[in-house]
């Protein structure tokens, strides 16, 4: 029989799925690395698009020359006069973007949407984190303009990178009493799980000198709530697919850093700034003859290097 009252023939006033209130967060764990930068700066209120932080320069040499720098130059000898040594300054500066989203709502929407208010909520979380994964997307276009990288051009990560990575930071003299942080492209990661699972099968020779070396050791929940994926050296780890790619794409890029922690931030060395000129802001704007609603996000934000040195880039193949 074809007579039957169904759910197709009274499909305008039968819904076929409930709308759920709540919406589906794509960005949930995309902002990684901005959380280890330096916020103890602003703008806000200041005159100037950018901030100046002085640095001493060095009369030391640098940390890995074997005392070059200090071997003779300090030493003295009985009522000798000491010649003067300048005491010299230098500066770091990092400079404020804008960072925008406008979002243009027709009335029919405001009035005819699941719940007007609860729409604007969402609509108001949705582009805060917008603007956050825009932020962070240039937090993670600083590891490529690190001085010291390592990696090769179309050439998978390897344990040994990994390793060069925070004993370049240490043998170049920054200190990290709280240790270090890498934050890895996700195809690095996906290297690193490879070359660890490779390694494993020789671990019947010296296997313990080799596991403590590595020190790799899984977290609770592997990077699914907030991409702290595995510990590597008892350093954190956290992947993401939203960095930079370099060398006209064969490459994809992440780094190894000092965070900003108290007693990171006490040794002087923390890699990373982020300062904030403008919070960000709502600004509506009605227009009553289209009838739309406009919701304007902004915020003012610069990001930048404090210490070169303590950074290592790692650049390695891309998929």
């Amino acid at each position: 029989m074809a007579g039957e009252t169904t759910t197709t023939s009274l499909n305008d006033i039968v819904y076929s799925a409930w709308i759920d209130a709540s919406l589906i967060d794509y960005a949930y764990d995309w902002v990684v690395a901005q959380q280890f930068f330096d916020s103890s700066r602003d703008l806000i209120g200041k005159p100037g698009g950018s901030i100046q932080i002085p640095t001493v320069t060095s009369n030391m040499g640098t940390v890995g020359a074997n005392g070059a720098g200090v071997d003779t130059e300090f030493d003295t000898s009985e009522a000798t006069d000491l010649a003067a040594t300048q005491l010299a300054t230098s500066n770091v500066t990092i400079s404020v973007s804008e960072y925008g989203l406008n979002r243009e709502l027709t009335d029919d929407v405001e009035e005819d949407s699941i719940n007007g208010l609860d729409l604007m909520n969402r609509i108001m979380q949705d582009a805060s984190r917008v603007l956050m994964t825009a932020i962070e997307y240039s937090c993670l276009s600083l590891f490529g303009a690190a001085t010291n990288t390592v990696g090769s051009t179309g050439v998978d990560l390897t344990i040994a990178q990994m390793l060069a990575a925070h004993e370049g930071i240490r043998t170049r003299g920054y200190h990290a009493p709280d240790g270090v942080v890498y934050v890895l492209d996700d195809q690095q990661k996906a290297d690193i799980d490879t070359a660890t699972l490779a390694t494993g099968t020789t671990f019947l020779t010296y296997g313990g000198m080799a596991m403590g070396l590595l020190g790799v050791s899984p977290t609770a929940n592997n990077g699914m709530g907030n991409g702290h994926v595995f510990n590597f050296r008892g350093y954190p780890v956290y992947a993401t697919g939203l960095g930079p790619t370099a060398n006209v794409g064969a490459d994809v890029t992440g780094g190894c850093f000092i965070p900003a922690t108290r007693g990171n931030s006490a040794a002087g060395h923390v890699s990373f700034a982020r300062v904030e000129k403008r919070l960000m802001r709502m600004e509506p704007d009605r227009d009553a003859s289209k009838r739309t609603s406009e919701a304007v996000f902004t915020t003012r934000v610069g990001v930048g290097a404090l210490v070169d040195g303590s950074t290592t880039g790692i650049i390695t193949d891309a998929p």
